[in-house]
């Protein structure tokens, strides 16, 4: 293994310590088992280290794992090289992937690594809340394999606390949790962009609704309404080449801005001229379903489940 491949791993010290429960943004006791803290007197540092004034003791992320997991420092670098040699990404990591030339790479199969990222939000509160202020409960987040991880990007020395959202074994979005930071919206994928929940286009429900966004969808969702996510109202053409079941009815709810209705106009021509039952729904006023469920949830859950049984009521008349 190269030295800045070393490097880049010993940068996710902040992120496994906050998984640990430890927060990094003030003093916190000393992790070292020697050393019977008993006022707060560790700091983590930028240069990914943790250092304590009190026993002098300093780790690196190879340091910690053994501290806190009673490993020596051998077993401790395995183990951080299997939790985050192939769990992150900068973007130089992806543009090397895709600038090798004449070559045909397969795909990234991220299903271990939301597997750890999931156990990661059970254990960051900071996460947890920042999904409850968004209206989705935990249960949901549970259901669709929602996780926690850290990004750092070494061109620009920012790290970013997220969500992660798979949306297939080798693709996945993540979501800033701090978004008043520069960065609050971030993507990344290792094959063609996929569709959010797109079981939902397929299952026995006989309603699907389709929104822009993934918490959109998981807005619907929380409310156990079957729906799926574009990801942006760009992938339209993609919705409409995938498959799904034609006697469905689909709700369309993109975002009440100028994209949005012009990809609902699309949508709505698309369901015409293919013969498939479709409504619209106005977000209760508001840019988006996730807006609407934060705002108002009342509102939002009345709307859509009125919506619903009047579609029911039609398809019932039909049959």
């Amino acid at each position: 293994m190269e030295q800045y491949e070393i490097d880049y791993i010993k940068s996710n010290l902040q992120s496994y310590l906050e998984t640990k429960g430890i927060r990094t943004d003030k003093f916190f006791t000393c992790i070292n088992p020697e050393h019977s803290d008993q006022h707060p007197s560790m700091k983590y540092f930028d240069d990914y280290k943790i250092h304590c004034f009190g026993c002098g003791a300093t780790y690196d992320l190879f340091g910690a794992i053994a501290a806190i997991e009673h490993l020596d420092r051998k077993e401790a670098f395995k183990k951080a090289i299997d939790y985050y040699e192939r769990r992150t990404l900068t973007p130089d990591t992806i543009i090397k992937q895709k600038t090798v030339k004449n070559e045909q790479k397969p795909a990234k199969n991220y299903e271990k690594a939301y597997k750890y990222w999931q156990n990661a939000l059970k254990d960051n509160f900071e996460a947890q809340e920042y999904l409850l202020s968004r209206g989705i409960d935990l249960a949901t987040a549970n259901r669709f394999g929602l996780g926690f991880n850290s990004f750092y990007f070494e061109k620009t020395n920012t790290r970013l606390n997220a969500i992660t959202i798979p949306l297939s074994k080798n693709c996945f979005s993540a979501r800033n949790i701090n978004p008043n930071e520069e960065m609050r919206y971030y993507k990344t994928k290792d094959s063609d962009v996929d569709i959010f929940n797109k079981q939902a286009m397929t299952n026995k429900q006989p309603i699907c609704a389709i929104t822009e966004g993934e918490f959109d969808c998981l807005s619907f969702e929380t409310l156990n309404v079957n729906c799926v996510g574009l990801g942006s109202a760009n992938n339209v053409n993609l919705f409409i080449e995938s498959e799904k079941d034609k006697n469905k009815t689909f709700i369309i709810a993109l975002d009440n801005d100028e994209a949005g209705q012009k990809w609902a106009q699309k949508l709505k021509e698309y369901f015409k001229e293919n013969k498939i039952k479709f409504a619209e729904f106005d977000n209760c006023g508001y840019k988006d379903p996730n807006e609407a469920l934060v705002k108002d949830k009342s509102a939002f859950s009345k709307s859509i489940f009125s919506l619903i049984k009047k579609l029911e009521k039609q398809n019932n008349a039909e049959m």
